[in-house]
């Protein structure tokens, strides 16, 4: 895992051939094979975990395509799940509150060009207070909110339909921010599809990517 910052001691738990159950809860089908187990990760800035050696399972006992897809599109070949619970004060003592806060990473694991297996992550999950939320990228957001130092720096910022307007709303499912608000309002109406890879519109999410101090 690369290198992350902590701002609670959480515990993680691997799992292999996992599915979700209620409340972001998860079991694995092949605990005969492997049985999840949890590990403490300290809080803390720029730290790295390590699953400690020999508690993981041999991947030569299963054939790539099971590996590389999840089953049924619910079964995840592998699931990192962290778990932190928040702290309250009760006569000057931290006492551990009943309140979880989750972090999921749901993965495949494919091989790369040298033979190598790696990890692909598929979805990622936030459980917080209670709700879930699933974290998905937006396609051209980090081109959207930097900052711009001059005019020439601009091009490619605009929405892709009027070339005016600052880009501003994503495409669902495909996740292409690439149109103005109202340009976006307009494409319902006429094509329905995503100007960028022409897939169907679900729904349209408007995203203020220039927020400046007076506007927070």
């Amino acid at each position: 895992m690369p290198l992350a910052q902590s701002m609670a001691t959480v515990s993680v738990t691997i799992y292999y051939f996992a599915k979700e159950g209620a409340n972001c809860s998860f079991s694995s089908i092949e605990e005969d094979i492997y049985k999840p187990r949890s590990y403490p990760f300290e809080k803390g800035t720029a730290r790295k975990f390590c699953q400690p050696s020999g508690n993981g399972i041999d991947l030569g006992f299963f054939d790539l395509e099971s590996l590389s897809k999840p089953a049924n599109g619910e079964v995840f070949p592998l699931v990192i799940y962290a778990k932190a619970c928040g702290t309250t004060q009760t006569d000057g003592q931290s006492v551990q509150s009943a309140a979880t806060h989750l972090q999921i990473t749901l993965a495949i694991i494919e091989k790369n060009n040298t033979g190598a297996f790696e990890v692909k992550v598929v979805k990622q999950i936030l459980w917080f207070d209670g709700e879930r939320y699933e974290l998905q990228e937006i396609f051209g957001l980090a081109d959207s909110s930097e900052p711009v130092d001059d005019a020439d720096d601009d091009i490619g910022k605009e929405c892709v339909i009027c070339l005016t307007e600052t880009r501003n709303t994503a495409v669902f499912p495909c996740r292409h921010l690439c149109m103005c608000s109202d340009c976006a309002k307009s494409l319902r109406v006429q094509s329905n599809k995503c100007p960028i890879c022409r897939q169907p519109v679900e729904k349209l999410m408007e995203i203020n990517v220039n927020l400046t101090n007076s506007d927070k």
